[in-house]
């Protein structure tokens, strides 16, 4: 039997598959009775779900971060679809799940990203810069998890591979920008920046089977942990200028642009600021991407109200629109 996709399931379908469970809640009903409250997830979406009966074998059968195989249908609840589940139990060894259909993951090639910010990188002439990036490329354990960690936990990028398709995007904006719009600025620093400027994630986030915090990333946090890990491989070159290593310290812990949204300091360099834009930018550009592709109000023209972005998303295309007079062509 093929696996139903979340985001194809009609109201009034049941079906039985199996899911992410991207989070789970006990919550209380106002007559004082006990439900599971469940987010599941696989490549298609996101939809919510509710667990009504036999509380408390289900809240011992299975764990935020398992696969499961559940038995439901769906709903309608405030014009939003939503899963009555009826049946559900963790995965097991013998199941032979396909994880492609469950865990997302980025859809770019990644040997191609890998193979493009490396030639973006390898256009750095500072050489002091060039030992640094040379430290972290060369250090496999490290490559292995750029490969597939994911660049946030639910905001933007939340997916397998979705830190290094966020940094192969800041650098090829940042080259562009750095290269032919602005030439005055420094463009070692700015790719060097780019590079850097959440490498933390990868110590904040583990990566399977879903994105969650580590005990680093609960009590440091990515800026605190990208700063060290920065440090540490500093205090492998010798003589490495206080002035560049400041610099690039700066960018690292001013890249969120406001104290508000995390950052220490405001960025007070035009590269610093430049990497705070470019980030902003890349990540609410893939916010709007990704509530357009999870909204499940698909006869709608604006998604439901999104929290981050503070308003709704428009979600026809021009290219989707027909323009007067192509019914008659």
């Amino acid at each position: 039997m093929a696996q139903p996709k979340l985001k194809e399931l009609k109201i009034g379908e049941s079906f039985t598959g199996f899911y992410l469970v991207e989070s789970k809640r006990a919550r209380q009903t106002r007559e004082g009775g006990f439900f599971i409250d469940l987010d599941l997830r696989d490549v298609s979406g996101t939809l919510n779900g509710k667990i009504w009966e036999d509380f408390e074998r289900y809240q011992e059968e299975f764990e935020r971060g398992d696969i499961v195989k559940l038995e439901g249908i769906v709903e309608s609840y405030r014009d939003q679809a939503q899963v009555r589940v009826k049946r559900i139990r963790k995965a097991r060894a013998e199941d032979r799940i396909d994880y492609s259909l469950i865990i997302p993951s980025t859809r770019q090639d990644v040997n191609q990203m890998v193979a493009e910010i490396r030639e973006i990188i390898s256009r750095v002439k500072n050489p002091y810069l060039q030992k640094l990036l040379e430290l972290y490329w060369n250090d496999e354990g490290f490559m292995e998890k750029l490969k597939t960690g994911p660049a946030a936990r639910n905001l933007h990028h939340s997916y397998l591979g979705g830190l290094l398709e966020h940094i192969w995007h800041m650098l090829k904006i940042a080259h562009l920008l750095a290269g032919e719009i602005y030439p005055a600025l420094d463009y070692d620093l700015i790719i060097t920046g780019a590079f850097l400027h959440d490498l933390g994630k990868i110590d904040e986030l583990n990566s399977f089977p879903v994105p969650s915090y580590t005990r680093a990333g609960y009590l440091e946090g990515h800026i605190i942990l990208g700063l060290k890990s920065f440090q540490e491989k500093v205090s492998l070159i010798s003589d490495f200028p206080g002035e560049l290593k400041l610099h690039l310290e700066h960018i690292i812990l001013s890249h969120h642009g406001e104290k508000e949204w995390g950052s220490p300091v405001l960025p007070a360099t035009s590269e610093a600021m430049l990497i705070h834009f470019i980030d902003n930018l890349d990540a609410k550009l893939a916010m709007i991407e990704e509530a357009i592709e999870r909204d499940w109000n698909q006869n709608e023209e604006f998604t439901g109200w999104h929290p981050i972005l503070e308003r709704h998303i428009y979600k026809r295309r021009v290219k989707d629109i027909k323009t007067e007079g192509d019914d008659e062509l």
